[in-house]
């Protein structure tokens, strides 16, 4: 086996749950050529991954002629394997007709037609994390995955050349202050700890006199950034840099690994920020730690509530409030991200 295709369209943080797999497999076969299709949203956070040979990236909606153009391509690289991290619709029609002879996937009703090696999601009666799950898509290879076999995200070098102007200098700016990186976002409403706590937790971080940077990039983000960096304390000028919708992955890779905190819910750029050695400070609501939880160990603070209906579908709260996340107090957050300050 010469060449082999990964495939995970999406997300950002179930992208960087695959640079494990990657790791062992570089590992075992050293010379094989590592070709990895994502949308084209996400070709960014690929093209960070190390030992990929090529990066392909696809349009999210395809029509028959890209189809038929996929698998050309797939032929004239001469893809031997393709292990598909995401066995959605559309990547187990990918995987089928790229031409390979192995197809690996999980199991997964009304797709398994695509593949000829299948895995299950899960292993035993405990959680398994993200990144074992993905690893264990390379046993058919003649990979064995132990449990406990799983390595760290390797280095990731970030090429300033692409990082913004506007970024070097608003971090030069502040290298003599403390710094937190707050993402606002929740990816949706059930991961959303709410506007209010965020202003409240801002309020206690600029009374201890540090200096925040709003991140996230969707409209409802940047309503939220537009909003919270217009306070200030009633003794001077607000510290609040509101950069949501303007950061690029290399932007926001450099702004966090020069930041002295990393403060956001469970979400795509805090599994960004474990990629840097800054210290994370992070909610967890309706998902568990114990599967898609930061994959470091070293300064990472995970504040969560004890409720009986974690993990959740994120469909329907049977509470309707979602205490989960609603009722995490600033103060226990605004605790946990000044002991790294100190």
């Amino acid at each position: 086996m010469e060449n082999i295709l990964f495939i995970r369209l999406r997300l950002l943080g179930d992208i960087i749950f695959t640079i494990p797999a990657l790791e062992i497999y570089k590992k075992h076969f050293p010379q094989n050529k590592i070709y990895y299709v994502v949308e084209d949203k996400f070709r960014e956070v690929a093209e960070l991954i190390p030992n990929v040979y090529q990066v392909i990236s696809i349009p999210r909606e395809m029509s028959i002629k890209q189809l038929f153009q996929f698998r050309a391509q797939m032929k004239a690289l001469a893809i031997d394997a393709v292990v598909d991290f995401h066995s959605g619709p559309k990547s187990a029609l990918l995987t089928r007709i790229s031409g390979a002879k192995t197809r690996i996937g999980y199991i997964t009703p009304n797709r398994n037609w695509a593949y000829n090696y299948l895995s299950p999601r899960t292993f035993g009666d405990a959680p398994t994390h993200s990144t074992f799950n993905q690893a264990k898509l390379l046993e058919p290879l003649g990979v064995t995955i132990p449990g406990t076999g799983i390595p760290p995200y390797p280095p990731i070098a970030i090429n300033e050349d692409k990082v913004s102007n506007v970024v070097k200098e608003t971090m030069d700016e502040n290298r003599d202050n403390k710094t937190v990186v707050i993402h606002v976002g929740a990816g949706n409403e059930f991961r959303d700890w709410g506007i209010e706590n965020f202003s409240a937790l801002i309020q206690q971080l600029l009374a201890d006199k540090v200096t925040l940077f709003l991140v996230g990039n969707s409209e409802e983000e940047k309503k939220k950034g537009a909003a919270l960096a217009t306070q200030k304390l009633s003794q001077g000028e607000s510290c609040v840099y509101d950069l949501t919708g303007r950061l690029t992955i290399a932007d926001m890779l450099f702004l966090i690994s020069r930041a002295d905190v990393y403060f956001g819910v469970d979400s795509g750029p805090l599994h960004l920020a474990t990629l840097t050695h800054t210290p994370l400070v992070t909610l967890y609501g309706p998902n568990i730690p114990a599967i898609s939880g930061p994959w470091r160990k070293k300064d990472v603070t995970i504040i969560q509530l004890p409720l009986n209906c974690r993990p959740c579908s994120q469909r329907k709260c049977i509470y309707d409030t979602i205490r989960c996340m609603k009722n995490i107090k600033t103060d226990e957050v605004h605790e946990a991200i000044i002991q790294y300050l100190k």
